[in-house]
């Protein structure tokens, strides 16, 4: 366990978000600058988030490469994570790989307040930061999407993700890995008026990946883009 400490230099903040999330294997430019969090998507707790003082750590010409995939298979983009460290704790904040192209077919993420009421109604609810570190980093959460959860990161043009403290229903809370796939082919719909159902609301996934057994726990459509 890392104990929360104030993150006073780039050398180290991009220590800390290459050992979080093993990035810096994959990456041909790092960066790290000071900023204030001005957006967040995070359900629960994006208003507490937004304007906390992080660290943006940017790993460049990213190919993501997965255990779990089949030998020599490709990425199907080059892409850019910026992963948010909060500056006095050290703690995660989020992961986000945005597409930089158009798809008419992806709607803007939920805004935390949306996301909030969808997923209250469906009894989740992500209760804060965790304190401990995860035992499984970014990437392996991201191979256990491939090889146990539902959809490919390899084909999703946007990759959102958070480290936080879940329940459901009545479970008790643990920590998390929240990885939400965007822009990913549409999932084939059910029942006989299945392809009524728009593209925009079958080409994403969130996946809840236990951060410290590694166990796929579950994987949900929602919330649905605002």
């Amino acid at each position: 366990m890392v104990e929360p400490h104030q993150i006073t230099s780039q050398s180290e903040a991009v220590a800390v978000a290459s050992r979080l999330t093993g990035l810096d294997e994959l990456s041909e430019k790092i960066s790290a600058r000071f900023t204030t969090v001005t957006e967040d998507y995070t359900p629960f707790l994006s208003k507490q988030l937004i304007g906390s003082q992080a660290w943006q750590v940017e790993f460049e010409n990213v190919s993501l490469r997965l255990e779990s995939a089949i030998p020599g298979y490709q990425d199907q983009f080059q892409r850019k994570f910026i992963v948010l460290i909060d500056r006095n704790t050290g703690q995660l904040l989020s992961i986000t790989s945005k597409f930089e192209g158009k798809d008419p077919d992806m709607r803007p993420i939920a805004s935390g307040e949306s996301a909030e009421e969808q997923l209250r109604a469906e009894e989740e609810t992500y209760h804060g930061l965790p304190d401990e570190e995860p035992k499984i980093g970014f990437l392996d959460a991201l191979d256990i999407v491939l090889s146990d959860g539902i959809g490919s990161p390899f084909l999703a043009k946007e990759i959102y993700a958070s480290y936080v403290m879940h329940s459901r229903m009545d479970s008790e809370p643990r920590p998390v890995w929240i990885v939400t796939l965007r822009g990913l082919p549409p999932m084939p719909a059910r029942g006989p008026y299945g392809d009524s159902i728009p593209v925009w609301q079958r080409n994403h996934m969130r996946n809840i990946i236990d951060a410290m057994t590694g166990e796929s726990l579950f994987a949900t459509n929602s919330p649905q883009p605002d």
